[in-house]
């Protein structure tokens, strides 16, 4: 942002923004690190409606007649409409901007969430799967769009943890709360409750967050912290943009061929440790209930570390883009850790070893995301996630389906392996072929 543009934000905030009252006396101190707090509480409830229904399943296919084969249609309408509109979410939240492309996501999730409870057969439920894979997506596009917006650069990495950090906390909470719920007031109250809460946030996202040019809450110090070390960048002469031009560029395909070999792996971690515990480590149900949490924890602990190691880097001088591809270096490194889950024989050793395997790839997540807002225009960043996204989910589908047929083969080495190729194969992406930041006018219309 050139220091034109830099006025033109610091006059704009001055007076108020547009739309807000100008004349504010109640000021917030830090509102930068509450909005984080908000899209981190976001990502709670999102990951809560998503995995609410594997964890209810046993009981709701047995009350509803299901299936194998018909409960798979109802797994595969929810990543097929996921996978789609990832890319299609990125460009409605550039569009509507941050506070409302959140709100319809949020907002359409919930009652798609919330229909679970009224589901009478199969179709029904298709289609309740099918709706929250088309909004669930705007979630992570709204929240990397509102993290480049609020937090400097050197405050990206553990802005951007906190928000996405949302994931691995959703992941620990909901089994327990999930079954609880589901053993005393039956599966349907299951849904019930986390979709009100999300219903709930709705009107609290709206209330708080604002962009910061224009928020009343927000102090004229912190303001000008948050602009203060964007002056390199170039101005931005309009917030719409041209796709044709954002696809000329190199950068943007360097994050989408990331995306292609990490989230593979990404997916084996959320779907496939369970199974490997119980069918390979032959952990009981009982020990599984016990201790499924501690490798989302590692997921969670890698996200924040990872966010304030490049945070530090940036700090010390290290220009943005160089200091998380350096970071993101170490995720090779560490992920062949999870190899010693295949030899041991404690569980304590297992644990550890799989929890560096999720630390990994959280610390692999938050420098993606922080990269990406180092070197996309904010006017397209969401677009750009959503595209990634979309790539992403899209090759994770064979990859899923290789796994699976590894699985019943016993050659669970054989996937531990490859996932340590393609975790070198995805950093490369960024090494190779990412450079320099995107000029905005290059994308202009």
């Amino acid at each position: 942002m050139g220091h034109a543009q830099l006025s033109q934000e610091t006059a704009a905030f001055n007076n108020g923004g547009s739309g807000m009252l100008k004349s504010v006396s109640k000021k917030v101190a830090g509102l930068r690190w509450w909005i984080a707090g908000l899209l981190g509480l976001a990502t709670v409830v999102n990951y809560l409606d998503r995995q609410l229904l594997s964890v209810v399943a046993p009981m709701l296919r047995v009350d509803l007649h299901l299936t194998n084969t018909q409960y798979a249609y109802a797994v595969n309408c929810f990543l097929v409409a996921y996978s789609i509109m990832y890319a299609m979410g990125g460009w409605i939240v550039d569009k509507l901007q941050t506070r409302r492309g959140m709100a319809l996501s949020l907002g359409i999730w919930s009652l798609a969430s919330l229909c679970h409870s009224f589901i009478v057969g199969i179709w029904d439920l298709c289609f309740y799967r099918f709706v929250l894979g088309v909004s669930e997506p705007g979630c992570f596009t709204a929240e990397v769009k509102a993290v480049s917006s609020w937090f400097p650069v050197e405050e990206r990495g553990i802005g951007v943890a906190i928000a996405v950090g949302g994931t691995s906390t959703g992941a620990v909470i909901a089994p327990p709360l999930t079954l609880w719920l589901a053993i005393h007031y039956g599966w349907r109250a299951a849904f019930l409750v986390p979709s009100l809460c999300g219903l709930l946030l709705l009107p609290v996202w709206l209330w708080v967050y604002r962009e910061p040019a224009g928020h009343p809450w927000l102090s004229a110090e912190e303001h000008q912290h948050i602009l203060g070390n964007r002056h390199e960048e170039a101005p931005v002469q309009s917030q719409r943009f041209k796709w044709s031009s954002l696809l000329r560029q190199p950068q943007s395909w360097s994050f989408v061929a990331c995306r292609i070999f990490g989230d593979p792996l990404g997916y084996f971690y959320w779907f496939w440790i369970p199974s490997y515990l119980v069918s390979v480590k032959h952990l009981s149900l009982v020990e599984l209930s016990k201790w499924l949490w501690v490798p989302y924890v590692g997921h969670g602990l890698g996200t924040l570390a990872g966010g304030y190691f490049s945070g530090v880097l940036v700090q010390k001088g290290i220009s943005p883009i160089f200091a998380r591809k350096v970071s993101l270096a170490l995720v090779p490194v560490l992920t062949p850790a999870v190899l010693i889950s295949l030899y041991a024989g404690r569980l304590p050793v297992i644990l550890w070893s799989i929890s560096m395997g999720t630390f990994a790839i959280g610390w692999w997540g938050v420098n993606y995301y922080a990269a990406l807002m180092d070197t996309v225009p904010k006017k397209c960043v969401s677009s750009v996630v959503g595209l990634a996204g979309t790539a992403g989910a899209l090759s994770s589908v064979p990859g899923m389906w290789l796994t699976g047929y590894a699985a019943d083969h016993g050659a669970y080495r054989l996937v531990f392996a490859v996932a340590c190729v393609v975790v070198l194969a995805s950093v490369s992406m960024l090494w190779v072929f990412l450079r320099k930041p995107i000029d905005p006018r290059k994308v202009e219309p």
